[in-house]
Formats: C-alpha cells, structure tokens, sequence
C-alpha cells in the first residue's frame, strides 16, 4: 500500500507541475506576421490588345518642327511592345483621350518622334484614331527590344 501512495503522490505531482507551468515567453522561438508581396501596379488588358506596361522615365512625343505634343505619364500612359503574326516587331504607345482629341485632326501621313528621357526611340506614326503612336523596327533607333528594355527600367 506504500507504494501505491508513493506511486499517486509522484503521479499527482506531475499532474500538478504540468498543469501549472506557464512557459518562459523569452524562451518561445518569435513568429512573424507574413509581409504582404508588393502590389505591382496593373493594367487591365483585353486578350485582343497587346500586354500595356508602366514606362520608367519620361516619354515625349514632338512632331516633325520639334513641338511637343504629348510629355509624362498624364498623356502617354503605358507603352507595349508587339510581335505581328509575320514577326515584325513594333512598340505602341497609349496616348491620352485628351491628346488623341488634339491629334485627331493632323495629317495621316505626319510623322513624329517619339523620345525617352530626352533620347530618340524613333519615328512615329499614329493609328487611325490618334490613340496610338507606332514605332515600326524599320523606324525605331537602335534594336527595338533594347528600346523597350530601357522605356520599361530594366536596361541602361
């Protein structure tokens, strides 16, 4: 009989000591909240329209007597490049409601110049309803891949 109550006692004492101990938060390895991913800005894009992006810097559209028609992101708001189905590359640009109704009246045949950070991209063109401005590979400085890679922040 001893024994069972030395047994019960050791038992009870466990009982006791377990339901008691309250931890040492110093001791509890620390959890951190998730940061949340950072939002990238985005553009809705229909599946027939080419994939828009955010352009780095500043882009300026001038015409041909070097006047400025289109400066910043207020008036040309995200730039695109395009492969054509005979893979002819292009770069487009998306003017603003308020510039395409400015360059609506101009000539079709006009060109202008498109410039990043005061640097010549290319020539341009506009389409039908001045909501564009077009940079053909024939037209543009350069390699039209590097250009976009340099309008879009990731080349220098």
């Amino acid at each position: 009989m001893r024994r069972f109550y030395l047994i019960a006692a050791a038992v009870l004492l466990m009982i006791l000591t377990a339901a008691c101990g309250k931890g040492n938060p110093s001791s509890a390895p620390e959890t951190t909240a998730p940061q949340p991913a950072t939002a990238a800005p985005y553009i809705d894009t229909q599946l027939n329209e080419p994939e828009w992006t955010l352009a780095e810097g500043t882009l300026q559209l001038l015409d041909s007597n070097n006047t400025v028609l289109a400066s910043g992101k207020d008036e040309i708001l995200y730039f695109a490049i395009v492969t054509n189905t005979d893979g002819s590359q292009e770069l487009r640009f998306k003017l603003s409601d308020a510039v395409a109704a400015k360059l609506k009246n101009r000539s079709a045949d006009a060109t202008y110049v498109m410039n990043h950070d005061d640097a010549k991209i290319g020539d341009a063109t506009l389409n039908s309803d001045g909501t564009e401005a077009v940079i053909t590979k024939e037209n543009t400085v350069g390699d039209i891949t590097q250009a976009a890679s340099k309008i879009r922040g990731l080349a220098q």
